[in-house]
């Protein structure tokens, strides 16, 4: 029970000792009893008052309890978040490290893009069931007389393939470039053998990824093959 309620008690129950002490008629007698009476009341009343606020307090006492262990529950999870950030940051530098790597193994060796892009080709084609000596870096001839050529990548000559590869684009009109680029040396590939070509091949070695779902929309409407190395 507060201090309050029990100063406030303890004044009724002199008041009332005192007027029953002094009620020398059975009405004043009578009306003591009645403020006893009522007295006990208001008492029971303080009572089931302070209970209650008692109660209240030992639930919000709990609901702070269980609010402290969500923010320890919470404090847990940011640490968790901060040891994956850090993992990734680390993992991120040994990625950018190990193509650093490769990528000047691929220099000292000559090792180059339209090379690998040949390979898959290769492979590629041997499970449609063909064999095929892919070139690279070929120059087709339309008209010896006039010197209208261009230099293709990447080709295979039967059934015809042709390949254009990119080392990155990063842009939609990079792509678009690309593509362009591409078409031509097809166009070049047919007019010079005299045969419709039986795929044409773009190779990204990397690309964002926004352009890379652009690269994929576009060879999908184009009935390009593409060969996307890695997108960030």
């Amino acid at each position: 029970m507060s201090e309050d309620l029990r100063r406030i008690e303890e004044a009724v129950e002199r008041a009332v000792r005192r007027a029953l002490a002094e009620a020398r008629t059975e009405d004043l007698r009578i009306l003591a009893e009645a403020v006893k009476t009522l007295a006990d009341y208001v008492r029971e009343g303080f009572k089931i008052f302070d209970e209650r606020l008692r109660r209240i307090e030992e639930r919000f006492e709990k609901v702070d309890e269980r609010f402290e262990r969500i923010d320890e529950r919470f404090e847990r999870i940011d640490e968790r978040f901060k040891g994956i950030e850090s993992r990734l940051s680390t993992l991120e530098n040994n990625v950018k490290y190990l193509m650093s790597a490769v990528n000047e193994l691929k220099s000292a060796l000559g090792v180059t893009m339209e090379d690998y892009t040949a390979v898959w080709l290769s492979r590629w084609l041997e499970e449609k069931g063909y064999k095929c000596d892919v070139r690279t870096r070929i120059t087709i001839v339309v008209n010896p007389l006039t010197g209208d050529s261009r230099e293709v990548d990447v080709i295979c000559w039967n059934p015809l393939v042709v390949g254009e590869v990119t080392t990155t684009i990063r842009t939609v009109e990079e792509a678009e470039r690309e593509i362009r680029k591409l078409l031509d040396s097809v166009a070049y590939a047919e007019k010079a053998t005299g045969a419709k070509h039986h795929a044409k091949i773009l190779a990204v070695e990397v690309a964002p990824s926004e352009i890379a779902e652009y690269l994929e929309r576009r060879a999908r409407e184009l009935d390009i093959t593409l060969v996307l190395g890695r997108r960030y």
